[in-house]
């Protein structure tokens, strides 16, 4: 349970956002990061990449709100862990299966919008290094998040 609390700070941490304007957060640095490794796992060629980047900046954004929400998720199940009732439980599943719908309605949607900035190899590879990049959050989730009593 003290590593679920300690990865619910890191959680806050991303629905928060930046606290003061021009500060850089955890939030903003690991995105810089995950930008870094996305580009250098594409290898795109400089025209691509500049097309690219404002599509794939608009979509990281998308993706914060979708993980603000799944955030506040996992802050409402953390809160009730130790009296989770059945209607608790069930509210709290049919938002994160919403949530999971929303999110891969989310991936569908910026297919196109990848498209028009590079080829079906590309946006595969992308898709790809986002999914990789993406299940190691997930896993550290799996670890950190304990099962309901």
């Amino acid at each position: 349970m003290k590593k679920f609390i300690g990865f619910l700070g890191l959680l806050l941490i991303l629905a928060s956002g930046p606290i003061i304007a021009g500060e850089t957060t955890d939030l903003e640095t690991a995105l810089q990061k995950k930008k870094l490794l996305v580009l250098d796992g594409m290898k795109l060629s400089d025209e691509t990449e500049v097309e690219f980047l404002p599509v794939y900046n608009a979509y990281q954004k998308d993706l914060i709100k979708s993980a603000r929400t799944m955030s506040a998720i996992i802050v409402d199940f953390s809160k009730n862990y130790n009296a989770l009732t059945n209607v608790k439980a069930q509210e709290l599943l049919a938002k994160w299966l919403d949530e999971q719908q929303s999110k891969l309605n989310l991936k569908k949607e910026y297919v196109a919008k990848f498209e028009k900035v590079m080829s079906k190899k590309e946006l595969m590879r992308y898709y790809q290094i986002e999914n990789k990049l993406e299940s190691i959050v997930d896993n550290e989730l799996r670890k950190a998040i304990p099962l309901a009593k």
